[in-house]
């Protein structure tokens, strides 16, 4: 992890656990879910017509790879903006390559899968940079109207009123990709599961009867 965020050398594990704890409330609270729920909803809908309606070969789909196409798409589109699905494509291919490097033996030779990790890890912070950069030089307000949570992060300061560096945003964008992305997709992927198993409550699904109310999501962000 040292390796491929070079920034949690300068912090303990314990003092950047509280900083995220202090940065993040301000991005999930209810009032800021409540925007996110449509822009989640859109995206689904638009994914599911596109990948799952077909059906593929023989009207079977493979659930999880999908999943994680479609909670790479909602990650890159709260986290930065970002809904060109050629963009997010070309951001993904990197991400993968780091996800499975992280869980491999750290060798770093070439040719391993630790070795293309910190490639990728260079890659994709490249790529966040550019972006950072690109946020940086239009006006404050403009920065705050896009409520994502780079918006978040470049607008927030810290107790003692320091903004974050450039790099230490980049690996916490990078840290928060990795850390929601296959927790969300093993997730979605077992209540599909559990769906196609019972299927009087996929029906009650379907026909719309189970509905998140505002008063639940606050009780679960709680």
């Amino acid at each position: 992890m040292e390796r491929v965020f070079p920034t949690s050398l300068l912090t303990s594990a314990k003092e950047e656990s509280i900083k995220m704890r202090k940065l993040l409330p301000g991005f999930i609270k209810p009032d800021s879910l409540r925007n996110y729920v449509g822009v989640m909803d859109s995206i689904a809908r638009e994914h599911l017509e596109t990948h799952w309606e077909c059906g593929g070969r023989d009207n079977i789909v493979t659930v999880l790879p999908l999943v994680k196409k479609f909670t790479f798409a909602v990650a890159c589109r709260l986290f930065l903006s970002i809904d060109d699905p050629v963009h997010i494509a070309r951001f993904d291919k990197p991400f993968r390559v780091l996800a499975a490097g992280l869980l491999s033996v750290p060798v770093d030779f070439p040719g391993t899968r630790f070795n293309r990790a910190i490639k990728a890890a260079d890659s994709i912070r490249r790529e966040i940079l550019e972006i950072i950069r690109r946020r940086k030089s239009v006006p404050t307000a403009t920065i705050v109207d896009r409520r994502d949570i780079l918006a978040h992060m470049l607008t927030t300061p810290d107790d003692n009123g320091n903004f974050m560096s450039e790099l230490d945003i980049t690996d916490k964008i990078v840290g928060l990709l990795i850390g929601g992305h296959d927790t969300a997709s093993i997730v979605i992927t077992f209540i599909v599961k559990y769906l196609s198993e019972l299927p009087h409550i996929y029906d009650k699904v379907l026909e719309g009867e189970r509905l998140l109310s505002v008063r639940s999501l606050r009780c679960y962000t709680g």
